[in-house]
């Protein structure tokens, strides 16, 4: 029964456990075969950058910063935009799913407190947008690129290359959007400053570090595995039971599905052909219906057109509340509110992404004509 309330609470968690049992049935794979498909090193990373992450959040490091930064009264137009970018620029190294976590309910309190309701649904809105283009910047931003950046062996500066024009247009876009916010003061309720407890703080960030330097290819899995395990088990052993277990369980059912599919003759050969020349409209579109995660794992086995599609799913975060699991954290997070308005919100959110969304795609059809022009005149 538990089991079944769980799936219920989670299709794409279903649907990826039986995309894995079925193609296995079809296509039984050995427990070697598992093992090497599964992926340990992504899946460990993961996990060890969840439960590092969780450890600041709790720490309350995040909500020490906002303290510092405003007291007393503020414009709400830029309390939106700290709020906005704090989402935009903390993606790029704690992930989009968690800077939603921490800065979404953040910032929804601080505006309830000052009376300030009228900004909350553009704010988090933009926060969502902001989360899941800043996130596109670096390998470590989001699931999808990870998994790119380890399925096709990229180095940092390469994978830069790609993502970083994007990051900034999406960012100059984000920032004039803001624009539309209400400047109104707002009175915010005097808060006594925390004292940090540093000496937990900074074994996480070293711990963070540490993981940079894996990501780099500094560093080996095994190593960073012995290090950070016990690591954050002796500075708090319940940071493992933070960790997005649903996550870390939906990318290994796809791994054994996606794998199952490399055996089964009929998935050989054509999704290959289909995909050629078309992997950037593909992942785009199939994000809207799939999210980008699952979308990212079910294509790259037929491609080795990493640019496309890293560009396509990270794009393709854009659209439909899907497009990006993220999205629902903001969504999920806005309806606990006792004032919440669905259809306004969805409203509101659709058409701010399908704006940002036709801005990019105008940018990746000039990427697309102009670009080698462009690179020689330079």
């Amino acid at each position: 029964m538990f089991l079944y309330q769980k799936l219920r609470q989670n299709p794409d968690l279903t649907v990826a456990l039986v995309f894995a049992l079925l193609t296995s049935f079809i296509a039984p794979p050995s427990l070697t075969e598992i093992g090497a498909r599964l992926n340990i090193p992504l899946l460990g990373l993961l996990l060890f950058l969840m439960c590092i992450v969780a450890g600041l959040r709790l720490s309350g490091f995040f909500a020490a910063i906002f303290q510092r930064l405003f007291k007393g009264n503020a414009s709400g137009r830029s309390l939106g935009r700290f709020f906005i970018f704090s989402c935009y620029f903390s993606s790029m190294f704690i992930t989009n799913d968690v800077a939603l976590i921490i800065f979404v309910p953040l910032a929804i309190m601080v505006f309830t407190e000052a009376r300030r309701i009228r900004l909350i649904v553009p704010t988090v809105c933009w926060q969502t947008i902001a989360a899941n283009l800043g996130s596109m910047l670096t390998p470590i931003g989001n699931p999808q690129n990870l998994f790119i950046y380890s399925h096709y062996g990229l180095e940092p500066l390469e994978f830069l290359a790609i993502t970083a024009p994007i990051v900034l247009l999406s960012g100059a876009a984000i920032y004039l959007a803001t624009y539309t916010l209400t400047d109104s003061d707002v009175h915010l309720p005097a808060a006594q400053e925390a004292r940090l407890p540093w000496q937990k703080i900074l074994p996480l960030l070293l711990l963070f570090s540490l993981c940079l330097l894996h990501v780099v290819h500094l560093l080996d899995f095994a190593l960073l595995a012995v290090i950070v395990v016990p690591a954050l088990a002796l500075l708090n052993y319940r940071l493992y039971k933070e960790a997005d277990y649903k996550l870390l369980l939906l990318f290994a059912l796809l791994f054994i599905g996606v794998g199952n599919l490399s055996h089964i003759e009929v998935f050989q050969s054509w999704p290959a052909k289909m995909l050629n020349g078309h992997e950037f409209w593909v992942s785009l579109l199939l994000s809207q219906l799939l999210s980008n995660v699952p979308a990212t794992v079910l294509l790259a086995n037929y491609t080795t057109a990493y640019t496309p599609l890293l560009l396509g799913v990270n794009i393709g975060g854009l659209g439909t509340i899907i497009a990006s699991m993220a999205s629902v954290i903001s969504f999920k997070a806005y309806l606990q509110t006792r004032f919440s308005k669905p259809g306004y919100y969805l409203l509101t959110f659709t058409g701010s992404n399908l704006a940002v969304l036709a801005l990019l795609l105008l940018y990746y059809h000039i990427y697309m004509t102009y670009g080698d022009m462009l690179a020689q005149l330079l």
